[in-house]
């Protein structure tokens, strides 16, 4: 058979042509293009701080100067500390013995002081993989008031733990309060979970700080009114507790307004990835580390090479774990820049949570309060640059419990979390306080890719208070703050706590020793 010359010239040609075409579309069309990849950002931090080390107060304060500054506050105030709360007492033996046996048995030493809701601990103790197998022989429980496992558990009332948290006669992190509340007081309710409790050896929540400097505008600006904090934030928490904890805790206490800041313990999105994969506990030291794999000259020339490149890391970040491949399969139906709110489709449990922030804010309209609604960060960012060191525990984050959603994956379902969470205030004509807008991607920032450093948590404090006290301005010079006290508050809840077994065939309670 003679073979056609024409044709054996016009195959290379024709590859020539398609290649180029390809070439023009991934320039037009694509970040791929020479020079523009997503694999060639970083992540920025303050000029002069170490790599390796969190940032001090000093070098926080960079970013807040370049923030804007709401009427009637003052910069200097952000270096500033609420007082110390005066009800810290000494920790008693038996409370640090019990810590460090929940420690040595594997479990989270804060823990040991938790009060569990006693239908929860009864659902938990029986099943196969009971998260009380491991406990001592006996629980301090509470029976809650509407004989539902929400919320699963309370920290004692008026305690300082050996973990470092102080609670009132309440069981709220922070100072002491009236029960009825006084006149001229606005209360400020937090609700959250670890990200806003914050770690419990801080010397404070990140909602302290909040009224405290929300304390210091209202004197800087002589409105005749004190605020208070009623922190109810508890790790490990969601929205069907925060439901629970408003109706049954906070609005006997009179809250005029409660401020939802949580986006992680319902954050799964397993249920969107092909193939099925689920997180892993640890990293594998034998995974491979993302590198350029196409040579600088072509990838700077041709977005044809950056995108080979990109497809021989998995898509993943330059430095992350080279990345399994995979596909996020959004839901048929749900818009991803403008979706409905009232979906009954919508990711992340975010259809879940917008039903539970509907109940609380109804329970709060219920006394004459308002609800308040945060975005939420998550440190994750396609080419974020991350210390071996000071950074392991975010590394360790992103890599280990979202496994194996690339960086900047993560970034676009934390993104698509904060719209839902910002169309909500808007549609329901709430206050939406924008942290994560505000809040700097900075790794020194952070402990992991949630929970803030001490100084991170002040940052984050000062971001909440500078959009809080325009709306609060607005309302108490419009006559709608401070209110007068509700006169038909529901009855505190009973906060006694009786020892209950762990163990599945476990006979009636007995009582507290």
């Amino acid at each position: 058979m003679k073979l056609d010359k024409k044709a054996l010239l016009l195959a290379p040609f024709s590859v020539l042509i398609a290649l180029l075409i390809c070439e023009i579309g991934l320039r037009l069309l694509t970040p791929f293009g020479p020079g523009r990849g997503p694999a060639e950002l970083a992540v920025s931090t303050v000029p002069g701080a170490a790599s390796d080390k969190p940032l001090e107060v000093s070098e926080a304060a960079r970013y807040i100067a370049a923030m804007p500054a709401a009427a009637g506050t003052d910069r200097h105030w952000f270096s500033e500390d609420p007082p110390l709360v005066r009800t810290r007492t000494p920790v008693s033996p038996q409370r640090i013995a019990r810590y460090k046996d929940f420690e040595r048995r594997g479990l989270y030493g804060p823990q040991a002081d938790y009060v569990w809701n006693r239908k929860y601990v009864e659902r938990q103790r029986c099943s196969a993989n009971s998260m009380f197998r491991n406990y001592p022989d006996t629980v301090l429980a509470f029976d809650p008031p509407g004989g539902d496992v929400h919320p699963h558990y309370r920290f004692a009332p008026s305690t300082t733990t050996f973990a470092g948290l102080v609670t009132n006669q309440f069981g709220l992190r922070g100072p002491p309060l009236e029960a009825v509340k006084p006149p001229k007081t606005v209360r400020i309710a937090f609700l959250g979970a670890s990200t806003t409790v914050n770690n419990h050896n801080y010397p404070f929540s990140f909602p302290e700080r909040v009224v405290f400097w929300l304390n210091r505008f209202a004197e800087a600006n002589r409105y005749d009114v004190r605020f208070e904090v009623l922190n109810a934030g508890r790790e490990g928490l969601n929205s069907e507790d925060f439901v629970a904890i408003m109706r049954e805790e906070l609005l006997p206490l009179d809250p005029d307004l409660a401020v939802y800041y949580e986006g992680a313990n319902q954050f799964d999105p397993s249920r969107m990835l092909v193939p099925p994969t689920v997180g892993r506990q640890q990293i594998d030291a034998r995974d491979p580390v993302a590198k350029h794999i196409v040579p600088a000259a072509i990838r700077d020339h041709l977005a044809l090479g950056n995108i080979v490149d990109r497809v021989a890391n998995g898509f993943s970040s330059l430095d992350e774990p080279r990345k399994p491949l995979h596909v996020l399969i959004w839901p048929m139906g749900v818009s991803e820049q403008t979706p409905d709110i009232n979906s009954p489709k919508l990711p992340l449990h975010l259809t879940t949570i917008v039903q539970d922030l509907d109940a609380i804010r109804t329970s709060l309209q219920s006394i004459g309060g308002r609800l308040a609604v945060c975005s939420f960060e998550w440190l994750a960012r396609d080419g974020l640059a991350l210390s071996g060191t000071r950074h392991a525990f975010i590394y360790k984050q992103l890599n280990t419990v979202l496994w194996p959603l690339r960086y900047s994956e993560i970034r676009r379902l934390a993104d698509f979390q904060n719209r839902v969470l910002r169309r909500y205030a808007e549609s329901r004509g709430v206050p939406f306080i924008d942290v994560a807008g505000q809040l700097p991607q900075d790794p020194n920032l952070f402990v992991d890719a949630i929970h803030m450093t001490d100084t991170g948590e002040r940052l984050k404090a000062w971001i909440v208070f500078q959009q809080l006290a325009p709306v609060l301005r607005a309302e108490i010079e419009s006559g709608q703050l401070p209110r007068p006290a509700s006169q038909h508050l529901p009855k505190p809840p009973s906060l006694d706590a009786t020892e209950m077994s762990t163990h599945c065939d476990s006979p009636p309670p007995g009582k507290q020793q």
